[in-house]
């Protein structure tokens, strides 16, 4: 790694390479690169440092860049120049080996990376006009022939270098209550949810026989004023009245909730559900109403940000106790677990106040621990791709990796597949994927259920009243409810991690182990739909341990013996064409067993007998291989 042109700049704009040094050191196995400089007057908060770096003889990268304010997605080159700003981890391919730098945040700077005439750029700022002094890690690099490897090793230790407790995914531990299916009702019915509407849903599980566990009520059940009377024609008009509201009170709405948010949860509950309840950090998303009992009652907890919303403190006790109000009127109503949204807010609401790594640390502390006391520490986080929030949260275990669900828009899943996967190289280093909500009488609904089969995250549905499809969500789940989950996040083969799958003329393919089995999904991403070939093959699936393997493929029942470096030709003729392999290593003589047909992840419903046998979670249509040849029993 090639490091020149370092500079600071001040709040004046003036930029100098005086008393500044950028050190690069190892730490563990891994590279450490600090900046260290002082300068009068002090430090622009937007741009503190930049130097250029230079991985060398790079053949093309994949840079996942932050593209809004809360969501984060791919971007696919071979000169740096060309980067996007605001990119959060780099993967650069070379002739012999890979790379991975990933950009962290420090107590008081954040870095991003970013291409521009120089090159490779890395940039560092505190979003706070107050300091003159800069210390501070920017990235974390590696180099090595293993990407997935390099991608653990960085993370793990840009949160040992940080030395403020960050867990990596292997410490989180994955909530029992999301091993169920799951709904959530923001799609179903947005901000007109009522009591009576999901009582009316749960009712429909119930006929149905769909084994929903677990529902979540979304924005808005709270007390809104602003809502009283006010009538939208689009979605864009419903999006601008919710981002002008306030929260007025910690209370349901008494038209749409009139037994209360603890009368509709009772209600639920006797359905045999859980129950989360969605909110932001803000209270609602223009804040909290300045005159009502929110402000009153939690007057020494708030603050007025720039913009002139009314929003809880980003200090730590202060924030605190805002949130554990909340949360104590939450648990008080039966909530089990909840949804906290809107977490990528720190610079457009806290940049003057202090420096981002100790504002997110703050208020992200305040929040895991009021969960933690409230419900378990169980939450997902969402709208938090920002990479100040994800060094930041320490114990929350799942974390949303993709924009909203576009029900019924056909474009939409090429970029969801690949912000959902893509993401999850990083962000899933430190947390379980949470590839969000879906509808089951989508017209993409099936491929929509294969990724989520294979995400290893949550799975819940958003459809709308009459329209849950059974037949589509039993393939993922027992009859139970319980998630037939994978063991690890989703992500891209080796082969599709530097490319772009939309231009590349090859299937993209996401890979993911389950117990000693690989599973694989393939898809047709081509932009202008034409036919995409490629091959899957044993090696795709990363740590997959055996010599010789059974390929089984879910929809066609397809069945092949391959080595662990043997390939299998595929062909996808459209962008509605793909397969699901089941990869399950023989023993020697040549036996394994598939497990239930009828479900996605088929090893998942397979169980070790006290005999040496192999058994069925629960009975059903199953597949066994003897001696190198398939078996159905029906």
């Amino acid at each position: 790694m090639k490091i020149s042109g370092a500079y600071l700049q001040t709040v004046d704009g003036k930029k100098t390479a005086d008393n500044v040094a950028v050190i690069d050191e190892v730490f563990k196995g891994v590279h450490i690169v600090t900046v260290k400089g002082k300068t009068e007057p002090a430090l622009d908060g937007e741009l503190g440092a930049s130097f250029v770096f230079d991985p060398e003889n790079v053949i093309d990268y994949m840079c996942d860049h932050r593209h809004s304010e809360f969501w984060c997605r791919p971007f696919f080159g071979r000169d740096l120049k060309e980067a996007p700003d605001n990119i959060q981890c780099l993967i650069y391919r070379k002739k012999d080996c890979y790379g991975v730098c990933l950009p962290v945040v420090s107590d008081d700077y954040k870095c991003v990376l970013y291409g521009s005439e120089r090159g490779g750029e890395a940039k560092l700022f505190s979003w706070y006009q107050g300091l003159n002094v800069i210390d501070a890690p920017a990235f974390v690099y590696a180099e090595g022939c293993d990407p997935y490897e390099l991608l653990r090793l960085t993370a793990k230790r840009a949160a040992e270098y940080l030395g403020f407790g960050l867990k990596t995914i292997a410490e989180r531990e994955y909530p029992e209550v999301f091993e169920y299916l799951g709904w959530c009702s923001w799609d179903a019915f947005e901000i007109r949810v009522s009591e009576e509407k999901l009582l009316e849903k749960c009712e429909e599980f119930k006929t149905k026989n769909i084994p929903v566990k677990w529902m979540i009520i979304d924005d808005m059940w709270g007390e809104v004023h602003e809502f009283y009377g006010a009538k939208y024609e689009t979605r864009e008009e419903m999006f601008s009245l919710m981002h002008s509201s306030t929260l007025y009170d910690f209370a349901a709405d008494s038209k749409r909730f009139p037994g209360g948010l603890k009368g509709a949860i009772e209600k639920i509950k006797k359905y045999g559900l859980k129950v989360g309840v969605w909110h932001p950090t803000t209270g609602y998303w223009s804040g909290v109403t300045k005159d009502g009992p929110i402000a009153k009652k939690q007057k020494d907890n708030l603050l007025t940000a720039e913009c002139g919303y009314l929003i809880p403190s980003y200090k730590e006790d202060k924030a605190y106790r805002f949130y554990s109000a909340f949360h104590d009127f939450l648990k008080d109503a039966g909530t089990d677990f909840v949804k906290i949204d809107n977490q990528s807010m720190t610079r457009r609401f806290y940049k003057k106040f202090d420096s981002v790594g100790f504002v997110a640390r703050s208020f992200h502390n305040a929040i895991e621990k009021s969960v933690n006391e409230h419900f378990g520490g169980v939450m997902i986080n969402c709208m938090g791709m920002a990479s100040e929030d994800m060094f930041n949260r320490t114990d929350s275990p799942v974390s949303r990796c993709s924009d909203d669900f576009q029900p019924e828009n056909r474009e939409w899943f090429a970029k969801h597949i690949l912000q959902c996967s893509y993401n999850s190289l990083v962000q899933g280093q430190f947390y379980h994927e949470d590839w969000d909500m879906w509808w089951t009488d989508d017209g993409q609904a099936l491929k929509n259920s294969v990724i989520r089969a294979i995400s290893g995250g949550p799975v819940y549905v958003s459809d709308k009243l009459k329209r849950s499809i059974r037949d589509i969500i039993m393939p993922l789940v027992l009859s139970n409810g319980r998630i037939l989950r994978c063991d690890r996040p989703a992500v891209p083969t080796r082969d599709c991690l530097t490319i772009d799958p939309r231009t590349a003329g090859q299937i993209f393919k996401l890979q993911n182990v389950c117990g000693d089995s690989g599973v694989i999904a393939a898809f047709n991403l081509k932009n202008d739909g034409g036919t995409q070939e490629g091959c899957i093959s044993p090696a795709d699936v990363e740590g997959l341990r055996g010599a010789e393997f059974a390929v089984y493929e879910h929809f066609s029942r397809e069945f092949k013996v391959l080595k662990k470096d043997e390939k299998l030709r595929v062909k996808l003729k459209s962008n509605d064409d793909f397969k699901l392999f089941v990869i399950v290593p023989l023993n020697g003589d040549g036996d394994c067993v598939i497990g239930r047909t009828d479900k996605f992840i088929s090893p998942k419903t397979v169980v070790s007998l006290p005999d040496g046998m192999k058994g069925l979670i629960e009975p059903g249509p199953f597949a066994y291989v003897k001696n190198r040849e398939i078996h159905f029993e029906e």
